[in-house]
């Protein structure tokens, strides 16, 4: 009997937890903190995701198929003088190494940090995109590794439209969509390239990873 209680206990805990809902802790309603309100409209989210991720310093194409995919490869290796690259394991990235391949690119074998950090572009997928923030979220466990995204000088993403969520919260509410295996030993949001700023408040980027991000939303027409 006393199992019974304890487990329909866990249960119902769960369930709230699923909810966003914390019985102990219920949300307050303070009159003087007003609810976020985003500056752009967020009701067509690849339009808000490539705004948002524009404006982090990102460069995003809308990929509608095949042949805008090539196009995109193609840019990302002429604007930045691509003579290597690493390919992720992620779903998304399928047939890419022969696009690269057929540019010239050297694909080297990602077996660990040492070929990610020795190639121009990390091509990797991505598990989420966060149309508020123009972020997007890498995943460990699919992508095979965590160097792809992180130790080449240029990043290419790929991310379904389908994918897409308004906020972070979409991400956080909705993690056994995005991570059906349970949460992996590193999930990272990127948004933007990598940027750090010293003591005299002066921006670098490409210190702690990427100095380009490039991110490919799959599903949609070109966005120019």
């Amino acid at each position: 009997m006393e199992r019974d209680r304890f487990l329909a206990r866990v249960s119902a805990a769960l369930a709230d937890a699923r909810l966003g809902v914390n019985r102990a802790h219920p949300p307050a309603v303070i009159d003087e903190v007003a609810e976020a309100v985003y500056r752009r409209p967020l009701d067509d989210l690849p339009v808000a995701f490539a705004e948002a991720a524009t404006r982090e310093g990102a460069c995003v194409r809308r990929v509608a198929g095949p042949s805008d995919l090539a196009t995109l490869v193609a840019e990302v290796v002429r604007a930045h003088g691509i003579a290597t690259a690493v390919v992720s394991a992620d779903p998304e990235t399928r047939g890419l190494a022969g696009e690269l391949e057929a540019l010239g690119v050297q694909i080297l074998p990602w077996d660990g940090p040492q070929p990610a950090a020795a190639a121009d572009l990390g091509v990797t997928g991505a598990v989420c995109a966060i149309a508020a923030t123009g972020s997007i979220v890498v995943g460990a466990d699919r992508a095979g590794g965590r160097t792809a995204s992180l130790l080449p000088p240029v990043h290419l993403a790929l991310v379904s439209e389908r994918a897409l969520v308004a906020t972070t919260a979409g991400l956080w509410r909705d993690m056994g969509r995005f991570f059906p295996r349970g949460v992996p030993s590193q999930a990272v949001v990127i948004t933007g390239p990598s940027r750090t700023g010293d003591i005299e408040l002066i921006l670098t980027r490409g210190v702690h990873g990427p100095e380009h991000l490039w991110i490919g939303l799959v599903g949609g027409r070109e966005a120019g």
